[in-house]
């Protein structure tokens, strides 16, 4: 069975416009049919006006999702006995719940699904014991109303399976999508080789950082970490040899930072730790450790500390330039920007 009230706020709301201006719609219609049946002006309205209010309801934002939605499905259902009604209880008019019943899955969502087949059997009951004539127009369900209306709500549910089928199904198939969006997200923003962040996520995350340490006044530092000697290690041991060592390198020095901090590969065998809420001194300890425990090989790191005025690009430029002092100053050491 669905488990209902999937539906996403956006396209919930899309569908919830929609039944009410078929809602309003049925106001309209209903209103020249009962006037083509002869009833008078003052009568028709009568016969609408609780339409109309529920589909007004539906439509105040102050009312929750299911409250509105359960508004909308009550004035729905209530044109349909309206046109059952001014019909005398033609079998034809009932259909009219059918298709109705069809709009109302569209909420995916069991309270209006549920209200729509009570309202079925209380109205076919509870109406073909006071006023037969204006639901039924056959003699079986005259004398038996209230069996009339079990079997009416009955067939409206055995017509409502493949509308249940399709919701369920519509279900499953946004769950997998959502399912799949995630994990595209997730490979969109995770570098295949070493499993750390990419340069995607370091873009959109320094900004924040950067405007939260203002805010709070807090501190902040950058490193850039390159691998040294990378290219010669590659030709002398092979590509494989040397994904593992960006990989092994990558899980070492996770192992060693904060879990607010960001380490990310910024391409090929160079990284960016972004280090929030960290003072200078605490950033030398933290990408020492890192140079200490890369694996096979060194490392270089180029260090730079916030100064609240630059912007993020300045700030990775000032770490990259001290990378670049560190490896002129023979690598496998870090320097701190000026």
């Amino acid at each position: 069975m669905p488990t209902g009230q999937l539906l996403t706020p956006e396209v919930w709301a899309r569908r919830h416009r929609g039944i009410i201006w078929l809602l309003w719609l049925h106001v309209g219609g209903v209103t020249v049919f009962a006037l083509a049946r002869g009833k008078g002006l003052a009568h028709a309205v009568a016969e609408v006006s609780p339409m109309a209010a529920f589909a007004v309801a539906a439509a105040l934002p102050g009312l929750g999702r299911r409250a509105r939605s359960a508004a909308a499905v009550l004035g729905l259902v209530t044109a349909s006995a309206v046109i059952v009604h001014l019909s005398g209880g033609v079998v034809e008019a009932h259909f009219h719940f059918f298709v109705m019943i069809g709009v109302i899955t569209l909420y995916q969502d069991w309270l209006p699904f549920g209200l729509a087949l009570g309202y079925v059997v209380i109205h076919h009951s509870l109406l073909g014991v006071l006023v037969p004539t204006g639901v039924f127009n056959h003699a079986a369900a005259l004398r038996s109303p209230w069996k009339w209306a079990l079997i009416h709500g009955a067939f409206v549910l055995a017509a409502s399976v493949a509308y249940l089928v399709n919701w369920r199904l519509s279900e499953r198939q946004a769950i997998e999508i959502n399912r799949l969006v995630s994990r595209l997200e997730g490979l969109a923003r995770t570098d295949p080789l070493t499993g750390v962040p990419n340069r995607r996520v370091l873009e959109e995350e320094l900004p924040r950082e950067l405007e939260r340490a203002r805010r709070m006044g807090t501190g902040v530092c950058l490193a850039m970490i390159d691998l040294d000697n990378f290219k010669a290690y590659n030709d002398r041991h092979g590509h494989q040899a040397g994904d593992l060592v960006l990989k092994e390198a990558a899980s070492a020095w996770r192992a060693e930072v904060r879990s607010t901090d960001l380490l990310a590969r910024y391409g090929g065998e160079e990284f960016v730790l972004l280090l929030p809420a960290c003072a200078l001194d605490d950033a030398i300890r933290i990408v020492e450790r890192l140079r200490l425990v890369t694996p096979l090989v060194t490392c270089s790191v180029g260090l730079a500390r916030w100064d609240f005025q630059e912007a993020s690009e300045a700030l990775v430029e000032r770490a990259d330039q001290a990378l670049y002092a560190a490896k002129a100053g023979g690598r496998n050491r870090h320097v701190l920007a000026s």
